[in-house]
């Protein structure tokens, strides 16, 4: 089982209201490619609450019913989106059901899930005050250590001391299996130097591979275990974007249904370079068919191949 740990929410875009949040976006894209996956956060009882609830049960998304009924009211964010589709996001967090989860609220969920072979964290909800402090000891109550994938997915307005957050990235980061970055995290996460010298630096921090997506321009996979090899793939242009709202998320999504369906969930340092290869192109040809269509919709899978529509 995959749990996927972090914020769902409602994006605000040209007067319509859609569905997201990076942890709530991969889940999503995973199931529909055929992972099981358990979604890890607090979901208001209010009316936006329940579209979120609707969405995960009409597509295979587990969760624990107890955080799916919090008195908060559901986390808002405006997305403005630039010439090519590209969103920028205003996020007001505070007293939001989104950001109200306890260690002790999410060490019961664990608990009562069973096997968990992977965890997904990052993004904002690491930065959520308070809930942001329960997710890395929640996650080390569970009993059968999973690997643990994280997405940076930084949003510098939301940062209010930068030192302090590279800081705590680079250390989950020195504690996960897997870790993707975008050009822009790294950006932000070493400012003032060359891309490839950050890509190395974070590189040589992480306890396992490294995923850098740098969108248009395609992705790259550092491997690191019983092999080490780097991998570069091209982006997959499926046709005019729409909008970017949950590529990313998208790429997560893939990223990890392709690991669950071949064995490699706990084995990630085992991939050889024909993996990666395959892993990048699933990976990026969801995100771009995610492109085609407003927010966050990812692809599903058919049948038992692949293939994706």
């Amino acid at each position: 089982m995959i749990a996927v740990v972090g914020e769902s929410l409602i994006d605000r875009v040209n007067g319509k209201e859609l569905i997201g949040g990076c942890a709530f976006n991969a889940a999503l894209a995973a199931s529909r490619l055929g992972a099981p996956v358990t979604y890890f956060g607090k979901v208001s009882s209010d009316s936006y609450g329940m579209m979120i609830l609707e969405r995960m049960i009409d597509n295979g998304v587990l969760f624990d019913p107890i955080l799916c009924n919090a008195p908060e009211p559901t986390l808002c964010s405006k997305a403005v989106l630039d010439k090519d589709g590209k969103a920028t996001y205003v996020f007001d967090y505070k007293g939001t059901a989104a950001c109200s989860l306890t260690k002790e609220e999410l060490s019961m969920a664990f608990s009562s899930e069973g096997d968990i072979d992977m965890v997904f964290l990052g993004s904002i909800s690491l930065l959520m005050e308070p809930g942001c402090d329960a997710i890395v000891p929640a996650i080390a109550t569970i009993e059968k250590k999973p690997d643990k994938f994280l997405d940076v997915n930084a949003r510098p307005s939301m940062v209010r001391d930068p030192d302090s957050y590279r800081k705590m990235i680079l250390d989950l980061a020195s504690d996960c299996e897997l870790v993707r970055v975008s050009d822009e995290d790294l950006g932000f996460l070493f400012p003032g130097i060359d891309q490839l010298e950050a890509e190395k630096k974070l590189l040589n921090i992480c306890k396992g591979s490294l995923i850098v997506t740098r969108g248009a321009e395609g992705s790259t996979w550092y491997q690191k275990g019983q092999k080490t090899f780097r991998v570069d793939a091209p982006c997959f242009k499926a046709g005019k974007v729409v909008d970017s709202i949950g590529c990313g998320d998208t790429f997560d999504g893939a990223v990890m249904a392709w690991l669950e369906r071949n064995g490699f969930v706990r084995n990630i340092a085992g991939l050889e370079r024909d993996d990666v290869s395959r892993i990048l192109d699933y990976a990026s040809k969801a995100a771009g068919l995610n492109c085609l269509f407003e927010g966050c919709n990812p692809p599903s899978r058919v049948g038992n191949a692949d293939d994706m529509e």
